[in-house]
């Protein structure tokens, strides 16, 4: 690598070392777009570059959530000036979703520019104008803008924001306190042990946090899609496989379905990026 993340301990590289030496800054950009991920390198790839073709690109960070060392390696591999490479490494949960919560937590922190976009390793998307789109959405019609939530058991859902191809206006959410941990959305209800609970499914959740925070606050959010469970989600926006992390944890029979869709999606995404690339070059 040829350029530093911190120039720190004696290496002054740069008048302000805090800011790295990297020339385009993050917060140069117009968007972060978050990507949390568990052992999908391969995915990861793919949906990286069909971000890097966007015509509004964004600032890109990883959030690994624990990858196997070898999944970890290849995923630092990908470190650019204009993707980061962050890790939560925890012991254990008492939640599933504390993975994709805690990472979320984490990207809304380290975040330096006045939008971010999230998604998922196994969302590519189909058009190349798609963040532009959602930016444009994001700053005439409301400061959240994204997919519905699939549905769920709990009667509030519908309505939700997922974070499947969602982009927020930060500025805003600094203000209301937007958050997504589910230790905190407990403590909210005085529930003292949030693991998960067979009479409660699916609550608490990745999202549910932040949803009820910009409706106590009356946010307004506008949809743009809507999903459902363990599907593939194909439409004019975006090819959702959802979901291969899952089934490659849990579940060997659903992991072979997701997996034939991931496939056939990656190959279409590999004709969407040589396109994507050939427009780019005769721009």
């Amino acid at each position: 690598m040829n350029y530093q993340i911190a120039p720190v301990r004696g290496i002054n590289t740069v008048a302000k070392p805090w800011e790295g030496n990297c020339q385009k800054k993050p917060w140069d950009y117009n968007v972060t777009a978050v990507i949390p991920t568990l052992d999908t390198p391969d995915i990861l790839e793919i949906t990286v570059e069909l971000l890097r073709l966007q015509s509004e690109r964004p600032f890109i960070m990883i959030i690994d959530t624990g990858s196997t060392e070898e999944n970890y390696d290849r995923i630092q591999e990908m470190r650019a000036e204009d993707l980061e490479v962050h890790s939560i490494r925890m012991n254990g949960t008492q939640h599933p979703s504390d993975f994709p919560a805690i990472a979320m937590d984490m990207a809304f922190s380290l975040c330096r520019t006045n939008y971010l976009f999230a998604t998922h390793a196994d969302c590519f998307l189909r058009r190349r104008d798609f963040i532009k789109d959602c930016l444009d959405k994001t700053q005439t019609i409301a400061p959240v803008v994204g997919y519905e939530m699939s549905p769920r058991a709990h009667s509030d859902w519908k309505g939700m924001i997922s974070h499947t191809a969602s982009m927020y206006h930060m500025p805003t959410m600094d203000k209301i306190g937007f958050g997504w941990s589910l230790r905190r959305l407990a403590n909210i209800y005085s529930i003292e042990d949030y693991s998960p609970n067979p009479m409660m499914p699916n609550w608490p959740d990745t999202e549910i946090l932040g949803n009820y925070i910009l409706r106590y606050y009356k946010v307004k959010t506008h949809i743009i899609g809507t999903e459902q469970n363990f599907a593939r989600n194909l439409d004019e926006n975006i090819d959702h496989c959802r979901s291969i992390t899952s089934g490659r944890l849990y579940s060997p029979e659903y992991a072979r379905k997701a997996q034939e869709w991931v496939d056939e999606a990656i190959l279409e995404a590999r004709e969407r990026i040589a396109e994507w690339q050939a427009n780019a070059d005769a721009a």
